[in-house]
């Protein structure tokens, strides 16, 4: 029992740190993401994009519990949103899916 306690300790010592930096970018609103200018909206594209990816990653080698797939999908909601903005106001997004594979 004892070398259980100690085996999922070392476990969790090992994993929570790897899931500290997950999910850094903040979900904006519609109405928030109407306030940014042209280039705070490419911006926060470029890290919600990064964010995705890197994530993608992470979990291919590590696996997905409920919660994290549901806050993965919080994000491609996030980044559908933020596309949809960058098209009513016909800017250019920058091709970041392709240079991040």
């Amino acid at each position: 029992m004892k070398k259980m306690l100690m085996g999922f300790l070392c476990f969790l010592l090992f994993t929570v740190p790897a899931y500290a930096f997950l999910y850094e970018v903040q979900a904006l609103s519609k109405e928030e993401l109407k306030k940014l200018s042209n280039e705070q909206l490419t911006d926060v594209y470029t890290d919600a994009v990064i964010e995705r990816r890197a994530t993608e990653v992470f979990f291919t080698r590590a696996g997905l519990t409920p919660k994290e797939y549901a806050q993965f999908k919080d994000l491609l909601k996030f980044i559908v949103r933020l596309r949809q903005e960058m098209v009513e106001r016909k800017i250019d997004v920058p091709p970041i899916e392709d240079w991040v594979k």
